[in-house]
Order: structure tokens, then C-alpha cells, then sequence
């Protein structure tokens, strides 16, 4: 769209007929995200409360829309960067959010890491140096259930104060782990944090390489569990003891975890607005349930 006729219908924006505002709306809302700072510019030049909030309402809907777009790309990518994903959650309430600065962070410690794991043989030896240098070096926290705040999942702000809620951190330290090429992913335990890394073990009569999981706790310094220790939590949750608890998932669970605790938290601050967003968000990453089991 030409700045002109930008500038045409914006002007149209306070206009007192409904129907009018209806058509200009809908037509505003199909611009991309490209289009924001200038909307936000013209945002700023006015002072017309009437006209500044409806212009704010087509930014967060081409916002959203944009978000919701990307999701549905990450959803489909093969890889589902868990970084990337964390990152989409953050923008979707923050459209600030600099993508370059969270990944340039996390890269950094990564770079840090991966000289100091190349040499090491057992996927259990590199994930003790990770441990060191997350919780050590960059003293990495996770807030208490009774630290409530606004921000404990935003993974933009976690960066910067190295303090987060449990599902953000597990998330981090799970993608600072698969930027340095290790088999650490979620598990498919209901609702749990925990992480899994693969770790092979060769028979000695047969000479076959078996492959095991040991399970790892991101909220306690990234603690290292065995098979018999995660079946005590799979008691102590009053679960079954199911063979599929045990192995890993892939990243949209983690995701999808973050989502549904973000929309926990703001609901619980009455922040409607955000926890719309977010529903929006989640509904992207359900799965998609045939129409004869509905």
C-alpha cells in the first residue's frame, strides 16, 4: 500500500459511522508487521484520543496476525528451534522484543561452552560442564512459586535478569543444549520439565549399542536423574507408570507449556488482553483432532 492512500484511510479513522471505521479497520488490519513504526509514528502525531486508540488496535491486530503467521511456520519447521519458539511467545505480548539481542545472548554462552565440551566423550561429561556454566559462571536462577511476576516467562527479560520461571528455564537450558548438538529434549511426563538426553551404552556379550536416557532437572542446577529416580516422580505425581513417560518429545511441547502457564499467570493478574493473545497462540499448537473425534 502506497503511503497515500495509507495516509487516505488512517485519516478516516475517527470517522463518527460505524460502518466506516468497520471497512477502514479491516482494511488496515490486512497490512504486514513492515508497517508498524510507521502506523506508530502516525500514532504519535495525533492527539486524538479516539483516533489513537483505534489506530492502536490495528497495530496489535497486524501484530498478532503476524505472530500468529510465524507460529504457524515454526509449527511446521522441521527443527522447531526452541529459542526461536520461546521468542514468538515473548513478541506475541511485546512487540519490541529484539529477536537479535535474545539470540546473540544465547549464542554467546553457547560459544563459551563448546570449546570447553569438544574434547569429552559421554554426553553425561558435556552436560556437567552446561550445568557449570549456566548455574556458576552466569548464575542462573529460577524464581519461587511465590515470586509472582509479569514477566518470569518472557524469555527476553529472563535473559537479562538470569532469573525465570521453571518452564522458561527449562526451555533455555534445553536450547542452549541443542545449539551445542546434544540429544536433550523434553519428555512426554504430563505437564513435567524434566529433560531427557540419550546415552548409549554397548552390551559387552553382544557388542550392541543400546540406547538409554538419563533425565535432567533444569530447577535444580540441572541435576542428573536415572530410569529408577524418574519412576519415583512418575509415584509421587500419582501417574501410571507408562513406558511412554519416559522418552523424550519434541520442542512444541515445551512450547505449548509455556504457553498455557503464561496464559495461567495473566489470567491470575487479570490481564485479559494478554491472555487472549496468548489462547490465540495456543490454539495454533494443539493438535489437530479429526472431525469424527469431535
Amino acid at each position: 500500500m502506497d503511503e497515500e492512500k495509507l495516509r487516505a484511510l488512517i485519516s478516516l479513522l475517527d470517522d463518527s459511522d460505524p460502518d466506516v471505521y468497520t471497512n477502514i479497520s479491516k482494511e488496515l488490519s490486512k497490512l504486514s508487521a513492515i508497517n508498524i513504526p510507521k502506523l506508530e509514528d502516525i500514532w504519535l502525531e495525533s492527539d486524538n484520543p479516539v483516533f489513537q486508540e483505534r489506530l492502536e488496535n490495528i497495530i496489535d491486530e497486524i501484530h498478532h496476525n503476524s505472530i500468529i503467521k510465524e507460529l504457524i511456520k515454526w509449527k511446521n519447521s522441521p527443527g522447531q528451534d526452541l529459542i526461536d519458539g520461546a521468542i514468538l511467545v515473548n513478541r506475541s505480548i511485546n512487540y519490541h522484543v529484539t529477536t537479535s539481542n535474545v539470540k546473540t545472548t544465547i549464542s554467546k554462552i553457547v560459544d563459551e561452552i563448546k570449546p570447553q565440551i569438544k574434547d569429552l566423550e559421554t554426553y553425561l561429561e558435556k552436560i556437567k560442564i552446561l550445568n557449570h556454566f549456566l548455574y556458576y559462571i552466569h548464575n542462573f536462577m529460577v524464581l519461587s512459586p511465590k515470586e509472582e511476576t509479569s514477566w518470569g516467562g518472557n524469555i527476553g527479560t529472563v535473559l537479562a535478569q538470569k532469573k525465570g520461571n521453571y518452564i522458561i528455564t527449562s526451555i533455555i537450558y534445553a536450547g542452549i543444549a541443542q545449539a551445542l548438538k546434544l540429544p536433550v529434549t523434553g519428555i512426554q511426563l504430563p505437564n513435567s520439565i524434566l529433560l531427557s538426553c540419550e546415552s548409549h551404552e554397548t552390551d559387552p556379550n553382544s557388542r550392541k549399542t543400546k540406547r538409554n536416557y538419563f533425565y535432567i532437572n533444569p530447577i535444580d542446577n540441572g541435576a542428573v536423574l536415572s530410569a529408577m529416580q524418574l519412576e519415583l516422580v512418575i509415584k509421587f505425581k500419582k501417574l501410571s507408570n507408562l513406558a511412554q513417560y519416559y522418552k523424550p518429545c519434541n520442542n512444541l511441547n515445551l512450547i505449548r507449556l509455556l504457553i498455557q502457564n503464561q496464559i495461567f499467570t495473566y489470567g491470575r493478574q487479570n490481564n485479559y488482553k494478554y491472555v487472549e493473545i496468548l489462547k490465540g497462540l495456543l490454539n495454533v499448537l494443539l493438535p489437530n483432532i479429526p472431525k469424527s473425534e469431535k
